[in-house]
């Protein structure tokens, strides 16, 4: 064969080409309803259909998923709160404890939000809370 006799490499390698290697890539915030309390306290996805809310809430986890949670945090449309809210008008779930709970707001200034607590990078929807009662605040 002569002296072309060079060893190719598979196509996938990186090292093959004048490429570098990718960056680990981040996590990306991901949604679970597997948690959603559907009837007792809040509002059932029925109900924020017939207001118009549910869209509303899907195409902001759909912003959001671009981002890192981390991300999500800054842009501010998601907020933690670590502890279930002492002054909350809804109940703890007793199925879930310790965990870090926080909303998201189904638009960058709404009233209405989405509370749920945070596992790694996964959001886990709990109450649908378009009254803010989740967290409630001074009126201002």
């Amino acid at each position: 064969m002569g002296n072309k006799e060079v060893k190719k490499q598979a196509n996938y390698l990186r090292e093959q080409g004048s490429r570098q290697a990718h960056k680990p890539k981040k996590r990306k915030l991901t949604f679970s309803l597997k948690d959603l309390i559907d009837m007792s306290e809040g509002q059932s996805s029925n109900e924020w259909q017939a207001l118009g809310l549910l869209a509303q809430m899907f195409e902001m986890m759909r912003h959001l998923c671009q981002y890192t949670c981390e991300e999500a945090i800054r842009d501010g449309s998601i907020k933690q709160y670590g502890k279930f809210p002492a002054n909350s008008k809804f109940s703890e779930p007793k199925h879930i404890s310790g965990v870090n709970w926080g909303v998201m707001h189904i638009t960058k200034k709404s009233k209405e939000v989405v509370a749920g607590y945070f596992e790694d990078d996964i959001f886990h929807i709990v109450f649908l809370d378009k009254d803010h009662l989740f967290y409630p605040t001074a009126e201002r």
